[in-house]
């Protein structure tokens, strides 16, 4: 396993001003922030596409690996709750196809090949270096709340678990993570773990501009970060 500064040296030698997701992945990861089985794929590679399937074992999701899409979800290049081996090989094809027609140009370098995983609460946990202060840490309701209801705390690093817990309060999130009109209460402790790594990772690694783990799905036992996107600074 690489270590954060070498997968974020590796990306900064080619140039690059963010990692790609499944090196994202790679460095969360490396970092102690759980996230989803996963194994990148050369395109056009039909049978390790399907070796992987087996190993991973369905539902699964398939998303395109290029340094020319940004959006992934706007350039058709994700597909989720993939069932059999016949759907997954339309799954890369329709990429393929999408892609090709949102994005003329475009290389598609890889596949990543991921679990698909069980409904949960969605968070979002974000950081971000200021040039003034610092580094700082955002918390709230992540996935398709993020826009609608603009649920978010933010925190200066470092923080102490009181601050952190505190910082949550603030959020309509810790309504739900404490237990919402019968619904048990979450797993707050893996939801500080991550806080906590991730808070790390930007105190440590100076090249990071920006984290963001959106969303980080919760359950009663356990959370893992879904999508990680990550920013570097080039200086």
């Amino acid at each position: 396993m690489r270590s954060p500064s070498g997968i974020i040296r590796a990306a900064l030698k080619q140039g690059r001003t963010h990692l790609l997701e499944h090196e994202a992945k790679e460095l969360a990861h490396a970092a102690g922030i759980p996230v989803p089985d996963h194994v990148v794929v050369r395109a056009n590679d039909d049978a390790a596409l399907r070796a992987a399937s087996r190993r991973l074992a369905f539902p699964l999701a398939l998303k395109a690996v290029s340094q020319d899409i940004l959006h992934k979800t706007d350039a058709g290049a994700v597909m989720l709750d993939i069932l059999d081996e016949r759907s997954l090989a339309a799954a890369a094809s329709n990429i393929q196809r999408s892609v090709s027609q949102h994005l003329p140009g475009a290389k598609i370098e890889a596949f990543l090949l991921e679990k698909m995983m069980p409904p949960g609460l969605e968070l979002l946990i974000g950081g971000l270096r200021d040039e003034q202060f610092g580094p700082s840490v955002a918390f709230g309701l992540g996935g398709v709340w993020v826009e609608a209801l603009k649920d978010a705390a933010f925190g200066i690093l470092p923080m102490t678990r009181d601050e952190r817990l505190e910082m949550m309060h603030l959020t309509r999130a810790w309504t739900f993570l404490k237990g919402f009109r019968g619904s048990p209460p979450l797993d707050l402790e893996t939801v500080l773990t991550i806080m906590d790594a991730m808070s790390r990772l930007l105190e440590q690694v100076p090249e990071i501009r920006e984290i963001d783990l959106n969303p980080v799905r919760v359950y009663e036992s356990g959370a893992v970060a879904l999508d990680v996107r990550v920013v570097l600074n080039s200086r």
